[in-house]
């Protein structure tokens, strides 16, 4: 029986990376990397846990995809139309799977549980804040700084972007409240709640402070624009000028879930 419900889920789970796929919420590696990734969520964790990392990939969606046009004529909307890479569903949805299997193997172990909540509560706050963010009618500045920076380039926030960020990771902490605690208005709601609002929040700052000062940046040689990775721009090689080679976008935020996961599970202390 279990067999065979395992099968109908990751059925659905193709369906469902597929359909991403056809709307282009992802492309075609992505929607590859999304079936292991939400197959793990939904069995390991539960059928909440799967709904939660679902609720992300919609609304952070339609963020990505709002207002798409002006972002791209502004030269900063996502590539391939605003549908993700594997590189980008791993690095949202492997902090969640991982945490799926260590609350299964666990036994159920809430810390877990709280580690998915932040994870998640990340993963919508940054992109959110990120999309919002480049629509400021200012440019961003320097989250070490304050100096201002070219808008898209990472380390910068704006107050919007803020803004963002906090209504995002109430908006996830709510359902995760909803969904992950034994009752709505219970103690257990509240603290699952204030753990995705306190580490969305830090943990997509710390995503900016990472962004500044070792997400690798290259420079175009001849109108100096600041790019995210090695590419041509004005028919010239960009060239590396700051941070780590290795570390591009996609490791920085992997880190900050990882980050915004710890700050979450830390309300282990006052859950009850």
């Amino acid at each position: 029986m279990q067999v065979v419900q395992a099968l109908m889920w990751l059925f659905s789970i193709i369906v469902m990376a597929f359909l991403a796929y056809r709307i282009k919420v992802i492309d075609k590696n992505g929607a590859i990397a999304a079936v292991p990734i939400g197959f793990i969520v939904l069995y390991l964790g539960s059928a909440s846990w799967f709904f939660v990392l679902a609720f992300f990939l919609v609304v952070a969606s339609l963020f990505t995809k709002y207002k798409y046009r002006q972002k791209q004529k502004m030269g900063i909307s996502e590539e391939n139309g605003g549908a993700r890479g594997w590189k980008n569903v791993v690095a949202n949805g492997a902090p969640p799977a991982i945490f799926a299997i260590l609350y299964y193997f666990s036994n159920s172990n809430i810390i877990f549980t709280l580690s998915f909540v932040g994870a998640i509560s990340f993963a919508l706050s940054d992109t959110v804040a990120t999309e919002v963010g480049l629509l400021s009618k200012t440019k961003p500045r320097c989250i070490l700084t304050g100096l201002q920076l070219d808008r898209g380039q990472s380390g910068g926030v704006t107050i919007q972007g803020e803004i963002a960020a906090v209504g995002s990771s109430l908006l996830i902490g709510s359902i995760c409240g909803i969904l992950l605690s034994d009752n709505i208005l219970s103690f257990q709601m509240i603290t699952i709640l204030s753990s995705a609002i306190v580490g969305g929040i830090v943990s997509t700052n710390i995503d900016s402070i990472l962004g500044a000062t070792i997400q690798a940046k290259y420079r175009c040689i001849n109108c100096r624009k600041y790019l995210e990775k090695r590419a041509m721009h004005c028919n010239f090689l960009t060239v590396q000028e700051k941070g780590v080679s290795l570390i591009d976008n996609n490791v920085v935020n992997l880190l900050s879930a990882v980050l915004g996961a710890a700050v979450s599970a830390s309300f282990i202390i006052i859950y009850r």
